[in-house]
């Protein structure tokens, strides 16, 4: 908003054009005009790009080299295409931000590649070298590139400057030596002086400004000889008329598209575009020389309501956005503590890190759905917390499963020699009681020992047990001949059972044996492969039927016969309804639906009832529901 302070400067810090007004000793006398709010001349227009307009990458995950290309290649482009002073600096504040993440990927993956070459070279460092993929190397040539770009920038921005300066040093010398050699008494002297004056007067508003107090300086020795100049030249007077009432015309028409824009902005037109061609008209007014004082205070008056209105309009903006702003921080602050909380967390179960992790990236996920800004200080401070807090839990996770994979290559390592010795007893072909306890005692080691590498458990357990049943197929083979005539025995001992079990059938009185007829079954070892399911399925049947037998007979009498008949009930039989029991993959499938029901339910707490808030609720909410429906679904089938 404009202010009175503004509207009048001082004449020293002011740019004089060709007008004057007449004082009452007939001296020329220079007026006041609102050049002092000038933020740019014409020359450096070239250097600032519209901030405004530039849309600014975020990195959304620090931890990904992918993702952490793609932002210095948008930063790459936006300082090729939209070069400026502001865009540097918003530029630098970026990279600084996100080089500290790619500094610790670049170091983490180089420790890793020294990690690997000191495991193969008995832990020496010697004759190391690293070299980087193609990814790390376009990342580290596009900021290389920004920074060249904007040492350049700097550097041409500079010798503008130092141009400027040397500009108008000279312009002055010259206009000094124009003034002072000023002859009124020679019209053809006074044109010429007056065409050389304008030149001047061109040449140095198409300079620009100069940095530092070299600027206050030039300006007012350029306003002095100027004022001079005008002071020395009544012969003016009439051209003077004229250029005002130009001026006038000039600053009216400007005026007139100000209160345009005024009236634009109060319609709800778009703010942005609209305060641009403000700024542009305003540029255009400060550089029309003065129209009479009355008229021209007249002018200036129109502007400033004008421009008071826009800059109004942009301060309620400004105040709307803020809030949002604010909301935003304190929906983040409550994320961020939620991610706090997980920075602490260990444990030595996979599952609870596993679960933990889904918590983490759960809000990590509801991080980014959060759009808009934050306050400058405070928003930079809870993202530096939450982000830090996300690194610190993945460090921790990536500690344990380290830990965790080493005691997994040392039970590979333990799992290897056991399989070693047991082929190693196999390769010698002897077979003796003492060798079969051995690879039996081997067999108990292998249960002891912990989880070896997923990739490899399947495959390392295949050869042990192949050579385990290597060592008791031979065994076997030297022993076949009194096992199959111990198991024709035992398959005779198990027929004659039967036959009494059968004869049961027919005499209830009989049951008082059952029991011990079972236990006699029982205690009989294994028969000829070719007859167990034969010999199985005759006695389930039999069973079953003595089962349902005795389930007439008066339970005074079973208690007779010493036995309970819930005691000797078998699950062979058809009277009971089998329990119904979730696949291997419903029971998993189930699990993993409980513990994110449980993670989002634990994040849901944490959310403070505000508006912004209410939307993440909502989501989180839904689901959670979509889960339970699931799990209820799956509990029933």
């Amino acid at each position: 908003m404009m202010t009175e302070e503004t509207s009048k400067p001082k004449a020293e810090e002011t740019e004089i054009v060709n007008t004057t007004t007449q004082s009452p000793e007939g001296t020329a006398k220079v007026e006041e005009s609102p050049e002092a709010m000038d933020l740019s001349s014409p020359t450096e227009t070239i250097f600032q790009a519209d901030d405004k307009a530039v849309e600014y990458p975020i990195l959304e995950d620090r931890h990904s080299k992918e993702h952490i290309h793609q932002f210095f290649g948008k930063l790459k482009d936006i300082v090729v295409h939209h070069a400026g002073a502001a865009v540097y600096k918003k530029v630098d504040e970026l990279i600084k931000e996100a080089k500290e993440s790619w500094d610790q990927i670049k170091q983490a993956e180089r420790q890793a590649a020294l990690d690997k070459f000191k495991e193969a070279n008995e832990g020496s460092e010697e004759g190391f070298t690293f070299k980087v993929d193609d990814l790390s190397q376009e990342i580290d040539s596009a900021i290389h590139l920004i920074k060249k770009m904007r040492q350049e920038f700097f550097q041409q921005l500079e010798k503008v400057r130092e141009k400027a300066l040397e500009g108008k040093t000279r312009l002055i010398n010259e206009l000094r030596t124009l003034v002072d050699a000023d002859d009124n008494s020679d019209p053809a002297h006074v044109n010429a002086s007056f065409k050389a004056f304008k030149k001047i007067q061109e040449e140095w508003k198409s300079l620009g400004s100069v940095q530092g107090p070299m600027n206050q300086t030039l300006w007012q020795s350029y306003h002095a000889l100027v004022d001079r100049f005008y002071s020395n030249r009544s012969i003016f007077f009439e051209l003077l008329e004229l250029d005002r009432k130009k001026n006038f015309q000039a600053k009216e028409t400007i005026a007139v598209k100000l209160e345009s824009l005024a009236e634009l902005v109060q319609k709800n037109a778009p703010l942005q575009k609209i305060m641009k061609d403000a700024e542009e008209l305003f540029d255009e007014y400060k550089h029309i020389g003065p129209a009479h004082r009355e008229e021209n205070e007249a002018l200036w008056q129109r502007v400033k309501k004008s421009l008071d209105v826009l800059f109004e309009q942009k301060r309620q903006v400004n105040e709307a956005q803020k809030a949002v702003f604010e909301e935003n921080l304190k929906i983040k602050k409550e994320l961020a503590d939620l991610m706090h909380h997980h920075a602490t967390f260990q444990s030595s179960s996979i599952a609870e890190w596993n679960q933990a992790s889904k918590s983490v990236l759960a809000l990590q996920e509801q991080w980014g759905k959060l759009k808009g800004g934050l306050p400058r200080e405070s928003g930079k401070e809870v993202s530096h917390q939450f982000w830090s807090d996300l690194k610190l839990f993945f460090k921790h996770k990536s500690e344990f499963f380290a830990k965790i994979d080493a005691e997994r290559k040392a039970n590979l390592a333990a799992k290897l020699q056991l399989i070693e010795q047991v082929e190693g007893i196999v390769s010698v072909g002897t077979e003796t009681p003492e060798i079969t306890q051995q690879v039996i005692d081997l067999q108990k080691k292998w249960k002891e020992i912990g989880h070896v590498p997923e990739k490899l458990k399947d495959q390392i357990y295949t050869k042990f047990k192949a050579a385990c049943d290597a060592y008791f197929n031979l065994k076997r083979s030297k022993g076949k001949g009194a096992q199959d005539e111990e198991f024709a025995a035992n398959l005779g001992a198990k027929q004659a059972i039967l036959a009494e079990l059968e004869a049961m059938l027919k005499d209830p009185i009989l049951l008082a044996n059952l029991k011990a007829k079972k236990e006699a079954w029982d205690a009989i070892g294994y028969v000829p492969r070719k007859n167990v399911k034969e010999i199985q399925e005759k006695f389930r049947s039999t069973w079953n039927a003595l089962i349902d037998l005795a389930r007439t007979q008066p339970k005074e009498q079973l208690a007779a016969w010493g036995f309970e008949l819930k005691s000797m009930s078998t699950d062979h039989g058809g009277h009971s309804e089998e329990r119904r029991i979730p696949s291997a993959d419903n029971r998993k499938r189930i699990q993993t639906l409980e513990n994110d029901i449980a993670v989002l339910t634990n994040n849901l707490e944490f959310f403070a009832k505000s508006k912004g808030a209410d939307k993440l609720r909502g989501e989180v909410e839904k689901k959670i529901a979509q889960a339970q429906k699931e799990l209820d679904r799956l509990k029933k089938e």
